[in-house]
């Protein structure tokens, strides 16, 4: 599938043949075509986009805290979950606050992931999902830190862009 120089016609050498092929475009030729680029979101979008992200993020990441490594027969304890989970948070925090091009988007989306963290944490009943041990300590006071700096990362980012 390599490409081959065309076959020289009999009544032509092959360096005519040469001069007649189309010339490459140039980077600058080919940016000077309108590209199609969708309208900036609207503002009621981007926020409820930001909150159903945090929403999903809470409930996500609530399912995931509660997974830890249990070491030196359960003396010491990893929370691998809810270092996952907050990661899932930042990346979604991050990827929203640079679509929507505002980092107060991702305190907007941290704070329904915290608000839906904490209604899940409510004790009704018998059973609560997160419950006062490591992983839900480190899943719940995490969201309160990892929000502020995703917001933070995506304050700089923006800034650098400009």
């Amino acid at each position: 599938m390599g490409a081959h120089p065309p076959e020289p016609q009999p009544d032509q050498k092959p360096e005519q043949q040469l001069q007649r092929q189309p010339e490459k475009k140039t980077q600058r030729q080919t940016e000077s075509k309108p590209r199609f680029s969708l309208p900036p979101p609207r503002r009621w979008a981007i926020m409820a986009a930001a909150a159903g992200a945090g929403i999903g993020s809470g409930l996500l990441g609530t399912s995931l805290h509660g997974h830890a490594w249990f070491l030196n027969d359960g003396h010491t304890i990893l929370p691998f979950g809810a270092a996952l989970a907050l990661l899932l948070l930042a990346s979604v925090g991050l990827f929203v606050g640079l679509w929507s091009k505002s980092s107060w988007i991702v305190v907007l989306c941290g704070a329904a992931a915290y608000l839906t963290a904490g209604v899940l944490s409510l004790q009704l009943g018998s059973v609560g999902i997160i419950t006062g041990n490591l992983q839900g300590n480190v899943w719940l006071y995490g969201i309160a830190i990892a929000t502020p700096l995703t917001a933070w990362l995506v304050n700089i980012i923006l800034k650098s862009r400009t």
